[in-house]
């Protein structure tokens, strides 16, 4: 920067959400290319933020609670509204894009405070988001899942190995949590889950990012996989490993009114027109055991589940 030039300055807020929140929006790697560069970057303190305070003043960040002088105060999860500061440029994920109701306090009070807001959701090049779910929220959501199986077979007076595996944000990072589904894998294969809910089958729609960080983590467990077609060759006592089968678009709709053009599934046709195509998912309610949705809604598409069938 020469002389005489604006410094412009980055800060990162602290995470309020909730207390499971410990994320940062710019990590201390990343902020060390940023100071490199010339840009002033200010961290917000926080006590339960996943990165220390000396990694980022190692990066060459200051740490300090008033962020008044940003240029842009970035953050994961939305500021609360009564720390919005007026004028200035934010970017997280406000969840407001789809006029979420719970947000609409938040969308006003951008307005009132001339507040540009720059989401995630809305960085796109050629059409495809920047920031999305990907292979880590395959990756968490299935073990938090996993560890909600436990507790759902614990109400139900059943124990089993699932209990044993710990919410995502208990371990200390990923190879934590193989190794700990790895040991789970080796109590199943050897002593199986309870032989009351055989089998353990898991659908898995889309085989996109996320799925294939959820199929990651059952991975670690002894699996086998199975076409949506062979469902019904799973053995009903099988109790020492799980079942897993990947559901594509072609698994889950089909024409309302099938006609000798589309008899064999167009993904093109059915994301152009996806009125015309209706949830065949209830097929396969007393097929499979759990499932993992991975795949993206909206509006417009026909729901998997649908109340009245189930």
């Amino acid at each position: 920067i020469m002389e005489g030039e604006k410094v412009y300055t980055i800060a990162i807020v602290r995470e309020n959400k909730n207390k499971w929140e410990r994320r940062a929006a710019i990590t201390p790697k990343e902020t060390k290319v940023l100071v490199e560069r010339g840009i002033k970057v200010i961290v917000q303190p926080s006590t339960n933020r996943c990165f220390t305070q000396k990694e980022y003043e190692d990066a060459g960040a200051i740490f300090q609670e008033d962020i008044s002088e940003a240029d842009l105060i970035v953050g994961v999860k939305e500021v609360l509204i009564e720390d919005l500061l007026p004028d200035k440029t934010y970017m997280f994920f406000s969840h407001t894009i789809k006029a979420q109701a719970y947000n609409m306090g938040l969308l006003d009070k951008f307005l009132e405070l001339k507040i540009r807001m720059i989401d995630y959701e809305c960085l796109r090049q050629d059409g495809q988001r920047l920031v999305a779910f990907g292979r880590f929220a395959g990756l968490a959501g299935t073990v938090d899942f996993l560890r909600g199986i436990g507790e759902f077979l614990l109400e139900k007076k059943y124990q089993s190995f699932f209990v044993n595996i710990a919410s995502t944000y208990m371990y200390v990072g990923l190879d934590d949590i193989k190794d700990s589904l790895a040991k789970v894998g080796s109590h199943i294969e050897s002593k199986g889950l309870p032989a009351e809910f055989a089998p353990y089958v898991f659908a898995v729609t889309s085989n996109g990012k996320v799925a294939k960080g959820a199929l990651e983590a059952l991975e670690c467990l002894p699996h086998e996989y199975v076409e949506p077609e062979n469902l019904d060759t799973i053995p009903k006592d099988c109790n020492t490993k799980i079942f897993i089968t990947v559901m594509t678009q072609k698994d889950l709709v089909e024409l309302i009114e099938p006609d000798e053009e589309h008899k064999e599934f167009d993904k093109k046709h059915y994301y152009e027109n996806s009125s015309m195509y209706k949830s065949k998912f209830h097929t396969y309610y007393n097929k499979i055991s759990f499932l993992i949705n991975c795949q993206y809604w909206e509006g417009k598409y026909p729901r998997n589940i649908i109340e009245n069938e189930l």
